[in-house]
């Protein structure tokens, strides 16, 4: 594409080229050779879209490597790509096979990290079976909504809380005081996002008791009365709620920015903070014994990741940058993971460019996503206009 402005000629790559590119990068990347080492960490988890695809991404850093960082909690330019396994069947025999094909470019890693997803945890186990100097750790982020969700679900004012929230917000959702309305509640995930409908209560509480803030957003105070008014009956729960997020909060960050080690249990004790609710209480003895039974697998001197949310970041990044959010399902558009990690110097991306061809691009996917569902939402439209010219199939996967 080129077009003449302030009369000078200039040109732009096609959407398509850049996407080949970026496409290429992340092959590169993935077919890079990794070092030999016993120090490796993986973070492993799956990214699901529509359609029979299910792909296993593994990223990972040498601990020698994480030791040298400024800080312990890792950016997207930390990690390599290690492995992308797209399959149609994930069970824990088939992620144990890919664990297996992974090892492969990195030698037996010393720890792996992911959330408990049966199919997962089942492939890990089995993994350690074989490897006994590999260990296991469940994702901090993963471990504490696990715990809130068993904790909310025997709480029945929770429930009843959530339904009184989400009646409110349809009652002012086409009014002047739509700007009151809580969150939205993601169906997926939602125990691990509990806070943020936490703070929209205990915010407004606050707001009820100032009649000043109320006329300040342009609102009267007997209308907002009226309609938030319900809230005021939560105020016991609502706190006891944001102590339990406070515990858990304490906890992933430690665990973020210390990781797991001999020590991590009596630190974590001593900058917990110390709620006076007993669901709290509870929780923070749950946590610090989760953190003790992990630090059990450090050796001595040594520290190991236990927060997978780098990974979780990268996934989220992908799903962005690709603009398919999952209705496309799973295309070529996967191999853009590898794009996204590790530090690109320009002589990377020259070594790509001249190693890299569209045409390992098409042979990839063609060999690892077959018929993909844009694939076959082409072939419908091909075949109801048998006139027009049939692009390749390769090029539909990439």
């Amino acid at each position: 594409m080129s077009w003449n402005w302030a009369g000078v000629d200039a040109a732009v790559a096609s959407y398509y080229s850049v996407r080949m590119w970026l496409l290429r990068l992340g092959l590169y990347q993935l077919n890079c050779p990794k070092e030999q080492a016993d120090d490796w960490i993986w973070i492993v988890d799956h990214t699901l879209q529509i359609g029979d695809h299910k792909c296993l991404i593994i990223v990972g850093i040498r601990q020698a490597a994480w030791k040298q960082l400024d800080s312990r909690v890792l950016r997207h330019e930390d990690v390599e790509l290690i492995d992308l396994q797209p399959v149609t069947e994930s069970n824990g025999r088939v992620v144990y096979r890919q664990l297996r094909a992974a090892l492969t470019k990195t030698g037996v890693p010393r720890a792996i990290v992911s959330d408990n997803g049966s199919d997962l945890h089942a492939g890990i186990d089995r993994f350690r079976r074989k490897h006994r100097e590999t260990v296991w750790l469940y994702d901090i982020k993963h471990k504490t909504a696990c715990l809130l969700k068993h904790a909310l679900e025997r709480d029945a004012s929770w429930s009843l809380f959530v339904a009184q929230a989400h009646r409110f917000k349809q009652q002012i959702a086409q009014t002047e005081m739509a700007g009151l309305a809580p969150p939205q509640q993601r169906s997926k995930a939602r125990y691990m996002n509990v806070d943020v409908l936490t703070d929209w209560a205990a915010k407004h509480l606050k707001l009820l008791d100032s009649k000043k803030a109320i006329r300040a957003a342009g609102l009267k105070p007997a209308q907002v009365e009226s309609k938030l008014g319900w809230l005021r009956k939560f105020a016991p729960q609502i706190r006891r709620w944001g102590e339990m997020l406070a515990v858990t909060e304490a906890t992933e960050h430690y665990v973020r920015h210390e990781g797991i080690h001999s020590q991590a249990s009596e630190e974590l004790a001593a900058v917990l903070p110390t709620p006076t609710t007993r669901a709290a209480c509870r929780l923070g003895k749950q946590l610090l014994q989760f953190v003790q039974e992990e630090s059990t697998q450090a050796r001595t001197g040594e520290r190991l990741l236990g927060s997978s949310e780098v990974l979780e970041s990268i996934i989220g990044k992908f799903k962005h940058l690709s603009g398919e959010r999952g209705h496309h399902g799973m295309t070529g558009m996967v191999l853009s993971l590898g794009a996204l990690v590790g530090h690109h110097a320009v002589a990377i991306g020259q070594n790509a460019m001249h190693e890299i061809t569209n045409h390992d691009v098409w042979e990839w996917c063609h060999s690892h996503l077959g018929s993909t569902v844009q694939s076959v939402r082409r072939r419908i439209t091909n075949a109801l206009k048998p006139e027009q010219k049939r692009q390749p199939l390769r090029v539909e996967n990439a």
